[in-house]
Protein backbone atom coordinates (compact mmCIF):
# COMPACT_ATOMS: atom_id res chain seq x y z
CA UNK A 1 0.00 0.00 0.00
CA UNK A 2 2.89 2.23 1.04
CA UNK A 3 4.86 1.72 -2.71
CA UNK A 4 0.99 2.25 -4.18
CA UNK A 5 0.94 5.82 -2.46
CA UNK A 6 4.77 6.85 -3.75
CA UNK A 7 3.80 5.64 -7.32
CA UNK A 8 0.54 8.08 -7.37
CA UNK A 9 2.72 11.02 -5.58
CA UNK A 10 5.04 10.84 -8.57
CA UNK A 11 3.32 10.09 -10.67
CA UNK A 12 0.96 13.71 -9.60
CA UNK A 13 4.37 14.99 -9.84
CA UNK A 14 5.15 13.54 -13.32
CA UNK A 15 1.56 15.46 -14.65
CA UNK A 16 2.71 18.74 -13.35
CA UNK A 17 5.97 18.32 -15.02
CA UNK A 18 4.30 17.11 -18.74
CA UNK A 19 2.23 20.30 -18.15
CA UNK A 20 4.78 22.48 -17.36
CA UNK A 21 7.13 21.15 -20.15
CA UNK A 22 4.29 20.90 -22.76
CA UNK A 23 3.80 24.91 -21.69
CA UNK A 24 7.51 25.73 -22.50
CA UNK A 25 7.92 23.72 -25.61
CA UNK A 26 4.52 25.17 -27.15
CA UNK A 27 5.97 28.94 -26.35
CA UNK A 28 9.46 28.44 -27.57
CA UNK A 29 7.92 26.81 -30.58
CA UNK A 30 5.25 29.27 -31.44
CA UNK A 31 7.43 32.11 -31.23
CA UNK A 32 10.08 29.99 -32.86
CA UNK A 33 7.25 29.79 -35.83
CA UNK A 34 6.89 33.48 -36.42
CA UNK A 35 10.53 33.84 -36.64
CA UNK A 36 11.60 31.08 -38.86
CA UNK A 37 8.10 29.39 -41.30
CA UNK A 38 10.26 26.92 -42.63
CA UNK A 39 10.18 24.64 -39.14
CA UNK A 40 6.56 23.76 -39.83
CA UNK A 41 7.07 21.11 -42.67
CA UNK A 42 9.94 19.23 -40.37
CA UNK A 43 8.43 15.59 -38.96
CA UNK A 44 11.46 15.35 -36.74
CA UNK A 45 10.79 18.61 -34.59
CA UNK A 46 7.24 17.58 -33.86
CA UNK A 47 8.40 14.73 -32.89
CA UNK A 48 10.95 15.79 -30.65
CA UNK A 49 8.38 18.76 -28.94
CA UNK A 50 6.14 15.62 -28.03
CA UNK A 51 9.21 13.50 -27.12
CA UNK A 52 10.33 16.48 -24.76
CA UNK A 53 6.99 16.79 -23.11
CA UNK A 54 6.71 13.12 -22.55
CA UNK A 55 10.55 12.74 -21.34
CA UNK A 56 9.64 15.55 -18.86
CA UNK A 57 7.15 13.58 -17.03
CA UNK A 58 9.24 10.11 -17.22
CA UNK A 59 11.80 12.53 -15.16
CA UNK A 60 9.76 12.59 -12.61
CA UNK A 61 9.65 8.77 -11.77
CA UNK A 62 13.19 8.19 -12.21
CA UNK A 63 15.77 7.78 -8.69
CA UNK A 64 17.54 11.57 -8.11
CA UNK A 65 18.75 12.92 -5.29
CA UNK A 66 17.34 15.52 -3.32
CA UNK A 67 20.71 17.68 -3.13
CA UNK A 68 19.85 19.19 -6.55
CA UNK A 69 15.67 19.95 -5.74
CA UNK A 70 14.18 23.01 -5.60
CA UNK A 71 11.41 21.09 -3.58
CA UNK A 72 11.24 19.87 -0.09
CA UNK A 73 12.42 16.53 1.02
CA UNK A 74 9.05 14.69 2.30
CA UNK A 75 9.00 12.13 5.38
CA UNK A 76 6.65 9.68 6.50
CA UNK A 77 7.08 7.20 9.18
CA UNK A 78 5.84 3.92 9.88
CA UNK A 79 2.64 5.82 11.53
CA UNK A 80 1.72 7.82 8.43
CA UNK A 81 2.23 4.59 6.60
CA UNK A 82 -0.58 2.41 8.38
CA UNK A 83 -2.75 5.60 8.77
CA UNK A 84 -2.72 5.58 4.34
CA UNK A 85 -3.83 2.18 4.74
CA UNK A 86 -6.34 3.14 7.12
CA UNK A 87 -7.33 6.13 4.91
CA UNK A 88 -5.49 9.45 4.36
CA UNK A 89 -8.42 11.60 5.95
CA UNK A 90 -7.44 9.95 9.36
CA UNK A 91 -4.05 10.46 8.56
CA UNK A 92 -4.50 14.25 8.50
CA UNK A 93 -6.54 14.79 11.27
CA UNK A 94 -4.28 13.06 13.68
CA UNK A 95 -1.14 14.67 12.35
CA UNK A 96 -0.57 17.14 15.08
CA UNK A 97 -0.11 14.00 17.55
CA UNK A 98 1.67 11.59 15.33
CA UNK A 99 5.27 10.83 16.75
CA UNK A 100 7.34 10.35 13.95
CA UNK A 101 10.33 8.94 14.68
CA UNK A 102 10.57 5.74 12.80
CA UNK A 103 13.70 4.35 11.20
CA UNK A 104 13.65 7.40 8.86
CA UNK A 105 14.99 11.21 9.37
CA UNK A 106 12.18 13.41 11.02
CA UNK A 107 10.97 16.02 8.89
CA UNK A 108 8.83 17.77 11.31
CA UNK A 109 11.08 20.30 13.21
CA UNK A 110 9.67 22.82 10.62
CA UNK A 111 9.89 25.96 13.16
CA UNK A 112 13.70 25.10 13.42
CA UNK A 113 14.90 25.69 9.90
CA UNK A 114 18.71 24.59 9.79
CA UNK A 115 21.41 24.52 7.14
CA UNK A 116 21.88 20.59 6.53
CA UNK A 117 18.62 18.92 6.98
CA UNK A 118 15.88 20.35 4.47
CA UNK A 119 13.60 18.57 5.77
CA UNK A 120 9.66 19.93 6.40
CA UNK A 121 6.23 18.42 7.92
CA UNK A 122 4.07 17.01 5.08
CA UNK A 123 0.74 18.86 4.59
CA UNK A 124 -2.63 16.86 4.64
CA UNK A 125 -3.77 18.25 1.44
CA UNK A 126 -0.58 17.23 -0.11
CA UNK A 127 -1.94 13.66 1.27
CA UNK A 128 -4.94 13.45 -0.67
CA UNK A 129 -4.12 15.34 -4.42
CA UNK A 130 -2.39 11.84 -5.30
CA UNK A 131 -5.71 10.07 -4.93
CA UNK A 132 -8.16 12.85 -6.35
CA UNK A 133 -5.51 13.37 -9.50
CA UNK A 134 -5.63 9.55 -9.58
CA UNK A 135 -9.03 9.34 -9.95
CA UNK A 136 -9.07 12.23 -12.38
CA UNK A 137 -6.48 10.75 -14.36
CA UNK A 138 -8.27 7.11 -14.28
CA UNK A 139 -11.74 8.85 -15.65
CA UNK A 140 -9.93 10.74 -18.07
CA UNK A 141 -7.58 7.99 -19.64
CA UNK A 142 -10.84 5.76 -19.64
CA UNK A 143 -12.33 8.08 -21.53
CA UNK A 144 -9.69 7.92 -23.63
CA UNK A 145 -9.07 4.52 -24.49
CA UNK A 146 -13.09 4.40 -24.83
CA UNK A 147 -12.28 6.62 -27.83
CA UNK A 148 -9.53 4.45 -29.11
CA UNK A 149 -11.52 1.44 -28.99
CA UNK A 150 -14.32 3.09 -30.87
CA UNK A 151 -12.23 4.26 -33.59
CA UNK A 152 -10.41 0.81 -33.98
CA UNK A 153 -13.90 -1.30 -33.86
CA UNK A 154 -14.81 1.29 -36.69
CA UNK A 155 -11.82 0.74 -38.43
CA UNK A 156 -12.07 -3.16 -38.24
CA UNK A 157 -15.68 -3.21 -39.26
CA UNK A 158 -14.96 -0.94 -42.63
CA UNK A 159 -11.53 -3.02 -43.39
CA UNK A 160 -14.07 -6.34 -42.88
CA UNK A 161 -16.58 -4.67 -45.30
CA UNK A 162 -14.08 -4.18 -47.98
CA UNK A 163 -12.89 -6.13 -50.47
CA UNK A 164 -8.78 -7.12 -51.14
CA UNK A 165 -7.38 -6.14 -54.22
CA UNK A 166 -5.35 -9.03 -55.53
CA UNK A 167 -2.40 -8.06 -57.65
CA UNK A 168 -4.94 -9.09 -61.15
CA UNK A 169 -7.12 -6.34 -59.31
CA UNK A 170 -4.03 -3.77 -59.35
CA UNK A 171 -3.32 -4.33 -62.49
CA UNK A 172 -6.84 -3.67 -64.19
CA UNK A 173 -7.62 -0.34 -61.50
CA UNK A 174 -5.77 1.62 -63.90
CA UNK A 175 -4.49 3.95 -60.37
CA UNK A 176 -1.01 3.04 -59.75
CA UNK A 177 2.10 2.49 -62.78
CA UNK A 178 4.62 -0.10 -62.31
CA UNK A 179 7.03 1.24 -60.26
CA UNK A 180 4.02 1.44 -57.63
CA UNK A 181 2.85 -2.22 -58.49
CA UNK A 182 6.72 -3.53 -57.81
CA UNK A 183 7.23 -1.44 -55.20
CA UNK A 184 3.66 -3.20 -53.26
CA UNK A 185 4.42 -6.65 -54.67
CA UNK A 186 8.25 -6.46 -53.02
CA UNK A 187 7.24 -5.27 -49.87
CA UNK A 188 3.40 -7.20 -49.51
CA UNK A 189 1.31 -3.71 -48.77
CA UNK A 190 -1.91 -5.06 -48.65
CA UNK A 191 -4.62 -2.90 -50.90
CA UNK A 192 -8.41 -2.85 -49.84
CA UNK A 193 -11.06 -1.14 -51.64
CA UNK A 194 -14.53 0.09 -49.88
CA UNK A 195 -17.67 1.53 -51.05
CA UNK A 196 -17.44 4.28 -47.85
CA UNK A 197 -16.99 7.96 -49.21
CA UNK A 198 -13.44 8.19 -47.02
CA UNK A 199 -9.98 9.46 -48.38
CA UNK A 200 -7.12 7.13 -49.46
CA UNK A 201 -5.16 6.52 -46.40
CA UNK A 202 -3.43 3.95 -44.42
CA UNK A 203 -4.99 2.17 -41.73
CA UNK A 204 -2.95 0.25 -38.92
CA UNK A 205 0.64 1.09 -37.45
CA UNK A 206 2.93 -1.98 -37.55
CA UNK A 207 1.45 -3.36 -40.72
CA UNK A 208 -0.84 -0.80 -42.19
CA UNK A 209 -3.12 -1.61 -45.14
CA UNK A 210 -3.48 0.83 -48.04
CA UNK A 211 -7.62 1.47 -48.39
CA UNK A 212 -8.54 3.00 -51.64
CA UNK A 213 -12.55 4.39 -51.84
CA UNK A 214 -14.06 3.10 -54.68
CA UNK A 215 -15.16 6.71 -56.35
CA UNK A 216 -10.77 7.16 -56.87
CA UNK A 217 -11.61 5.15 -60.09
CA UNK A 218 -13.75 8.35 -61.18
CA UNK A 219 -10.59 10.57 -61.04
CA UNK A 220 -8.15 10.83 -64.16
CA UNK A 221 -5.52 8.19 -64.63
CA UNK A 222 -2.75 10.78 -63.48
CA UNK A 223 -4.59 12.05 -60.87
CA UNK A 224 -4.72 8.55 -59.29
CA UNK A 225 -1.24 7.98 -59.44
CA UNK A 226 -0.35 11.44 -58.11
CA UNK A 227 -2.72 10.51 -54.90
CA UNK A 228 -1.07 6.71 -54.54
CA UNK A 229 1.93 8.27 -54.60
CA UNK A 230 1.27 10.35 -51.78
CA UNK A 231 -0.30 7.35 -49.55
CA UNK A 232 3.27 5.31 -50.68
CA UNK A 233 5.22 7.90 -49.21
CA UNK A 234 3.47 8.00 -45.90
CA UNK A 235 3.62 4.34 -46.08
CA UNK A 236 8.07 4.60 -47.06
CA UNK A 237 8.50 7.02 -44.31
CA UNK A 238 6.70 5.33 -42.09
CA UNK A 239 4.63 7.87 -40.75
CA UNK A 240 1.46 5.81 -39.67
CA UNK A 241 4.30 4.39 -36.74
CA UNK A 242 4.72 8.58 -36.10
CA UNK A 243 1.08 9.05 -35.86
CA UNK A 244 0.75 5.71 -33.48
CA UNK A 245 3.44 6.92 -31.01
CA UNK A 246 1.34 10.18 -30.94
CA UNK A 247 -1.83 8.65 -30.70
CA UNK A 248 -0.11 6.96 -27.37
CA UNK A 249 1.00 9.95 -26.04
CA UNK A 250 -2.24 11.69 -26.58
CA UNK A 251 -3.70 8.65 -24.61
CA UNK A 252 -1.56 8.43 -21.64
CA UNK A 253 -1.08 12.23 -21.46
CA UNK A 254 -4.47 13.41 -22.30
CA UNK A 255 -4.54 16.38 -19.97
CA UNK A 256 -1.99 17.96 -22.06
CA UNK A 257 -3.20 20.29 -24.56
CA UNK A 258 0.42 21.22 -26.13
CA UNK A 259 0.80 17.77 -27.12
CA UNK A 260 -2.52 17.71 -28.82
CA UNK A 261 -1.27 20.73 -30.99
CA UNK A 262 2.05 19.32 -31.51
CA UNK A 263 0.20 16.30 -32.81
CA UNK A 264 -1.81 18.84 -35.25
CA UNK A 265 1.59 20.21 -36.78
CA UNK A 266 3.05 17.19 -36.85
CA UNK A 267 0.30 16.07 -39.24
CA UNK A 268 0.22 19.11 -41.15
CA UNK A 269 4.01 18.41 -41.71
CA UNK A 270 3.30 14.82 -42.91
CA UNK A 271 0.75 15.88 -45.43
CA UNK A 272 3.07 18.84 -46.95
CA UNK A 273 6.60 16.81 -47.39
CA UNK A 274 4.19 14.63 -49.03
CA UNK A 275 2.98 16.83 -50.86
CA UNK A 276 6.07 17.99 -52.16
CA UNK A 277 7.39 14.67 -52.58
CA UNK A 278 4.73 13.85 -55.16
CA UNK A 279 4.99 17.30 -56.67
CA UNK A 280 8.60 17.53 -56.99
CA UNK A 281 9.69 17.90 -60.94
CA UNK A 282 6.38 17.90 -62.29
CA UNK A 283 5.02 20.99 -64.51
CA UNK A 284 2.41 22.95 -63.38
CA UNK A 285 -0.34 21.21 -65.38
CA UNK A 286 -0.11 18.28 -62.99
CA UNK A 287 0.20 20.44 -59.96
CA UNK A 288 -2.91 22.08 -60.89
CA UNK A 289 -4.39 18.23 -61.48
CA UNK A 290 -3.25 17.24 -58.05
CA UNK A 291 -4.79 20.28 -56.76
CA UNK A 292 -8.23 19.46 -58.59
CA UNK A 293 -7.90 15.89 -57.00
CA UNK A 294 -7.62 17.10 -53.49
CA UNK A 295 -10.83 19.09 -54.14
CA UNK A 296 -12.79 16.41 -55.63
CA UNK A 297 -11.80 14.15 -52.64
CA UNK A 298 -12.46 17.01 -50.03
CA UNK A 299 -16.38 17.11 -51.73
CA UNK A 300 -16.58 13.72 -51.74
CA UNK A 301 -15.74 12.66 -48.66
CA UNK A 302 -19.13 13.36 -46.22
CA UNK A 303 -18.19 10.87 -43.02
CA UNK A 304 -15.76 12.40 -40.85
CA UNK A 305 -12.73 10.20 -41.13
CA UNK A 306 -12.15 8.63 -37.48
CA UNK A 307 -8.54 9.02 -35.81
CA UNK A 308 -5.63 6.37 -36.87
CA UNK A 309 -5.19 7.14 -40.37
CA UNK A 310 -2.94 9.01 -42.48
CA UNK A 311 -5.13 9.76 -45.56
CA UNK A 312 -4.73 12.42 -48.86
CA UNK A 313 -7.37 14.95 -48.11
CA UNK A 314 -8.60 14.23 -45.05
CA UNK A 315 -8.44 17.34 -43.96
CA UNK A 316 -11.32 20.31 -43.70
CA UNK A 317 -11.88 22.96 -46.18
CA UNK A 318 -9.66 25.54 -45.21
CA UNK A 319 -6.79 23.51 -44.60
CA UNK A 320 -7.26 21.77 -48.21
CA UNK A 321 -6.57 25.30 -49.15
CA UNK A 322 -3.94 26.14 -47.25
CA UNK A 323 -2.39 23.02 -48.93
CA UNK A 324 -3.42 24.12 -52.20
CA UNK A 325 -1.51 27.39 -51.64
CA UNK A 326 1.42 25.29 -50.82
CA UNK A 327 2.10 23.30 -53.60
CA UNK A 328 2.54 26.26 -55.76
CA UNK A 329 5.67 26.68 -54.29
CA UNK A 330 8.32 24.77 -56.18
CA UNK A 331 9.68 23.37 -52.91
CA UNK A 332 9.63 23.41 -48.74
CA UNK A 333 11.45 26.88 -47.84
CA UNK A 334 15.09 25.68 -46.62
CA UNK A 335 15.98 25.63 -43.08
CA UNK A 336 19.71 26.88 -42.12
CA UNK A 337 21.96 24.46 -39.77
CA UNK A 338 21.96 27.10 -37.53
CA UNK A 339 18.03 27.31 -36.39
CA UNK A 340 17.77 23.63 -36.70
CA UNK A 341 20.69 23.14 -33.72
CA UNK A 342 19.40 25.93 -32.06
CA UNK A 343 15.67 24.43 -31.74
CA UNK A 344 17.23 20.98 -30.97
CA UNK A 345 19.10 22.94 -28.10
CA UNK A 346 16.01 24.35 -26.85
CA UNK A 347 14.39 21.48 -26.65
CA UNK A 348 17.78 19.87 -24.56
CA UNK A 349 17.31 23.20 -22.33
CA UNK A 350 13.81 21.65 -21.73
CA UNK A 351 14.68 18.54 -20.53
CA UNK A 352 17.53 20.02 -18.11
CA UNK A 353 15.73 22.36 -16.26
CA UNK A 354 12.69 19.14 -15.87
CA UNK A 355 15.35 17.47 -14.32
CA UNK A 356 16.74 20.62 -12.18
CA UNK A 357 13.23 20.53 -10.76
CA UNK A 358 12.39 17.31 -9.93
CA UNK A 359 11.31 17.09 -6.11
CA UNK A 360 12.98 13.99 -4.77
CA UNK A 361 10.20 11.43 -2.77
CA UNK A 362 11.00 8.38 -1.39
CA UNK A 363 8.87 6.86 1.76
CA UNK A 364 9.97 5.28 4.42
CA UNK A 365 7.98 3.32 6.81
CA UNK A 366 10.70 2.34 9.85
CA UNK A 367 8.96 -0.47 10.55
CA UNK A 368 10.18 -3.20 12.49
CA UNK A 369 10.52 -7.06 12.28
CA UNK A 370 11.39 -7.85 15.89
CA UNK A 371 12.80 -7.01 18.48
CA UNK A 372 11.20 -3.79 19.42
CA UNK A 373 12.22 -1.56 22.74
CA UNK A 374 9.78 -0.17 24.99
CA UNK A 375 11.76 1.71 27.87
CA UNK A 376 8.88 3.16 30.55
CA UNK A 377 12.14 5.01 32.53
CA UNK A 378 14.17 7.38 31.48
CA UNK A 379 17.32 5.59 30.66
CA UNK A 380 21.06 6.13 31.78
CA UNK A 381 22.77 8.95 29.95
CA UNK A 382 26.33 8.70 29.29
CA UNK A 383 28.56 11.33 30.86
CA UNK A 384 31.93 12.22 29.64
CA UNK A 385 33.06 10.40 32.85
CA UNK A 386 31.44 7.29 31.49
CA UNK A 387 33.87 7.20 28.56
CA UNK A 388 30.97 7.38 26.36
CA UNK A 389 31.56 6.64 22.63
CA UNK A 390 32.30 9.55 20.04
CA UNK A 391 29.38 10.73 18.02
CA UNK A 392 28.98 9.37 14.52
CA UNK A 393 28.79 12.46 13.03
CA UNK A 394 30.40 15.62 13.59
CA UNK A 395 27.75 17.39 13.64
CA UNK A 396 24.86 16.30 15.40
CA UNK A 397 21.10 17.06 14.61
CA UNK A 398 19.05 14.13 16.34
CA UNK A 399 15.78 14.49 14.50
CA UNK A 400 13.99 10.70 16.10
CA UNK A 401 14.60 9.32 19.53
CA UNK A 402 14.98 5.94 20.70
CA UNK A 403 11.51 3.89 21.85
CA UNK A 404 8.83 6.48 20.78
CA UNK A 405 6.01 5.11 19.66
CA UNK A 406 4.22 5.99 16.89
CA UNK A 407 0.44 6.34 16.10
CA UNK A 408 -1.27 3.44 15.02
CA UNK A 409 1.61 1.68 14.76
CA UNK A 410 2.69 -0.05 18.27
CA UNK A 411 6.44 -0.53 17.19
CA UNK A 412 8.81 1.81 18.94
CA UNK A 413 11.94 3.20 17.18
CA UNK A 414 15.22 1.10 17.69
CA UNK A 415 17.77 3.78 17.48
CA UNK A 416 17.80 7.30 16.18
CA UNK A 417 17.55 9.31 13.57
CA UNK A 418 20.46 12.28 12.44
CA UNK A 419 19.16 14.38 10.33
CA UNK A 420 22.80 15.16 7.78
CA UNK A 421 23.12 16.49 3.67
CA UNK A 422 23.97 13.38 1.76
CA UNK A 423 27.81 12.36 1.55
CA UNK A 424 28.32 13.73 4.94
CA UNK A 425 31.11 11.30 6.73
CA UNK A 426 29.76 9.02 9.33
CA UNK A 427 32.47 7.68 11.45
CA UNK A 428 32.77 4.38 13.44
CA UNK A 429 31.86 5.48 17.09
CA UNK A 430 34.42 3.38 18.99
CA UNK A 431 36.96 0.89 17.69
CA UNK A 432 35.77 -2.67 17.03
CA UNK A 433 35.20 -5.00 13.63
CA UNK A 434 33.21 -5.16 11.21
CA UNK A 435 30.77 -7.57 11.31
CA UNK A 436 28.85 -6.33 7.71
CA UNK A 437 29.19 -3.71 4.86
CA UNK A 438 26.53 -3.70 2.38
CA UNK A 439 23.01 -3.85 1.51
CA UNK A 440 21.00 -5.40 4.81
CA UNK A 441 18.62 -7.97 3.84
CA UNK A 442 16.91 -7.56 7.52
CA UNK A 443 13.70 -5.44 7.67
CA UNK A 444 12.69 -6.37 4.00
CA UNK A 445 15.83 -4.12 3.04
CA UNK A 446 14.31 -1.02 4.68
CA UNK A 447 17.91 -0.09 5.97
CA UNK A 448 19.76 0.00 2.30
CA UNK A 449 23.41 0.29 2.71
CA UNK A 450 24.58 -0.50 6.00
CA UNK A 451 27.36 -1.23 8.38
CA UNK A 452 27.49 -3.01 11.35
CA UNK A 453 30.64 -2.83 13.36
CA UNK A 454 31.08 -5.14 16.86
CA UNK A 455 32.73 -3.36 19.59
CA UNK A 456 33.15 -6.13 22.68
CA UNK A 457 29.37 -7.12 23.61
CA UNK A 458 28.10 -4.32 22.17
CA UNK A 459 27.28 -3.54 18.11
CA UNK A 460 26.51 -0.49 16.84
CA UNK A 461 24.17 -0.24 13.34
CA UNK A 462 24.33 2.87 10.75
CA UNK A 463 22.11 2.44 8.27
CA UNK A 464 21.00 4.29 4.79
CA UNK A 465 24.57 5.14 4.04
CA UNK A 466 25.28 6.38 0.35
CA UNK A 467 28.79 4.64 0.50
CA UNK A 468 30.94 2.19 2.39
CA UNK A 469 34.04 2.73 3.18
CA UNK A 470 35.43 -0.54 5.06
CA UNK A 471 34.88 -4.37 4.33
CA UNK A 472 33.31 -7.09 6.22
CA UNK A 473 36.48 -8.70 8.82
CA UNK A 474 37.81 -5.55 8.92
CA UNK A 475 39.32 -3.73 12.25
CA UNK A 476 38.31 -0.10 12.36
CA UNK A 477 39.35 2.77 15.26
CA UNK A 478 36.96 5.18 16.99
CA UNK A 479 36.73 8.15 14.56
CA UNK A 480 37.58 6.02 11.35
CA UNK A 481 35.50 6.70 8.55
CA UNK A 482 33.16 4.14 7.56
CA UNK A 483 30.98 5.60 5.08
CA UNK A 484 28.34 8.56 3.84
CA UNK A 485 25.31 9.87 4.97
CA UNK A 486 22.53 9.24 2.01
CA UNK A 487 18.89 7.98 1.77
CA UNK A 488 19.32 4.17 0.85
CA UNK A 489 16.68 1.58 1.39
CA UNK A 490 13.28 3.52 2.91
CA UNK A 491 14.45 6.89 3.41
CA UNK A 492 12.93 9.95 2.47
CA UNK A 493 15.89 12.20 2.98
CA UNK A 494 19.88 11.94 3.44
CA UNK A 495 20.32 11.33 7.25
CA UNK A 496 21.95 8.27 9.08
CA UNK A 497 20.13 6.02 11.47
CA UNK A 498 21.73 4.68 14.39
CA UNK A 499 21.48 1.57 16.79
CA UNK A 500 23.20 0.38 19.53
CA UNK A 501 22.37 -4.35 20.14
CA UNK A 502 23.11 -6.36 22.77
CA UNK A 503 22.53 -10.03 21.64
CA UNK A 504 18.73 -9.67 20.42
CA UNK A 505 18.17 -6.41 22.74
CA UNK A 506 18.30 -2.79 21.63
CA UNK A 507 19.73 -0.52 23.52
CA UNK A 508 19.25 3.36 23.78
CA UNK A 509 21.81 5.36 21.75
CA UNK A 510 21.61 8.03 24.64
CA UNK A 511 23.28 5.75 27.50
CA UNK A 512 26.63 5.43 25.25
CA UNK A 513 26.44 9.23 23.19
CA UNK A 514 26.94 11.55 26.09
CA UNK A 515 24.62 14.76 26.45
CA UNK A 516 22.29 13.88 23.20
CA UNK A 517 19.42 15.74 23.97
CA UNK A 518 21.50 18.86 23.42
CA UNK A 519 21.53 18.08 19.70
CA UNK A 520 18.02 16.75 19.80
CA UNK A 521 15.13 19.42 18.05
CA UNK A 522 12.57 20.61 19.86
CA UNK A 523 9.84 18.37 18.24
CA UNK A 524 11.46 14.99 18.87
CA UNK A 525 11.54 15.96 22.81
CA UNK A 526 8.41 17.32 22.77
CA UNK A 527 6.73 14.04 21.80
CA UNK A 528 8.94 11.66 23.82
CA UNK A 529 7.96 13.96 26.77
CA UNK A 530 4.24 13.13 25.41
CA UNK A 531 4.95 9.92 25.37
CA UNK A 532 6.83 8.80 27.70
CA UNK A 533 6.99 11.82 30.38
CA UNK A 534 10.97 13.03 30.48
Amino acid sequence: MMLAYVLLFKWMLASVSCLLAGALVWALLALALRRWPALLPRRALWLAAQAVTAGAALLALLPHSPQHSLAPTVTLSAAESSAIRAGLPALAGDRNSAARSGDMMSGADAAEPDAGAGDHDLPPLTLLLPALWTLVYAAGLAWMLARRLRARRVWRGLLAASQRLSPQDLLAHGAFDNAQLADIARHRLAVMETDAAISPMLVGVRRPVLLLPRHLRGFSAEQQHMVIAHELHHWRARDPLCLGVAALLQTVFWFNPALRWMNDKMEWALELICDQRVLAGRPQQQRKQYAAALLLQWKAQTAAMPTGGVAFGGVDGATAAARIRQMQQAALPVLSGAVAWSVAALMVAVLACGAMLQPPLAFNTGQQAHGAPSPADPPPVATPTEAAWRYPLDKMRVTGLFGVRRAVLVTPHKGIDIAAPSGTPVHAVAGGVVVSAGVLIENAGRYGKTVILQHGAERTLYAHLTSINVKAGATVEAGQQIGTVGETGFATGPHLHFEVRQGEEFINPATKLANLDAYTTKRALRLRQQQQGY
